[in-house]
């Protein structure tokens, strides 16, 4: 059996987002979707989402982004450059943080005491739901 949806965004990427409910990726934003009733249950504005990691229990997720353009209009001269975002959001999709980077995020997992660790291309690091961030160095050879 096939059945079809019509998103409520223009879709870019898809992922879990619990039973009976999909994450729907757009460019300017991410939309929680329940597919049984077909409506949106709850949108956050993020960069364009390459990963989505669900704590163990679910009621923390993190939308790990890809490369954005930002334009920088508050130097001179005016520049574009590339970031990268961290958004830690509850299950009902409000934000507890945002976490900037400017290495590419290769990949996150919760652990279970509910620390997100995630790996750029040179550190491995950790962050709170609230946002304190440390790094890890690895050795050279790592």
């Amino acid at each position: 059996m096939i059945k079809t949806i019509k998103a409520p965004v223009q879709t870019n990427e898809i992922f879990y987002g619990g039973t009976a409910s999909l994450i729907l990726s757009s460019t300017a934003s991410v939309v929680l979707y329940d597919i049984q009733q077909q409506k949106t249950l709850a949108e956050i504005a993020t960069p364009p989402v390459k990963y989505a990691v669900w704590s163990a229990d679910g009621s923390l997720v993190a939308l790990l982004s890809k490369h954005s353009k930002l334009f920088q209009s508050y130097v001179w001269p005016p520049r574009s450059s590339f970031s990268l975002a961290i958004t830690i959001a509850s299950k009902n999709f409000s934000q507890h943080t945002l976490i900037h980077e400017t290495i590419r995020i290769k990949s996150g997992a919760w652990d279970d005491s509910g620390v997100l660790v995630y790996s750029t291309l040179n550190h491995v690091k950790y962050t709170l739901p609230q946002g304190y961030e440390l790094p890890w160095d690895l050795p050279p050879h790592c």
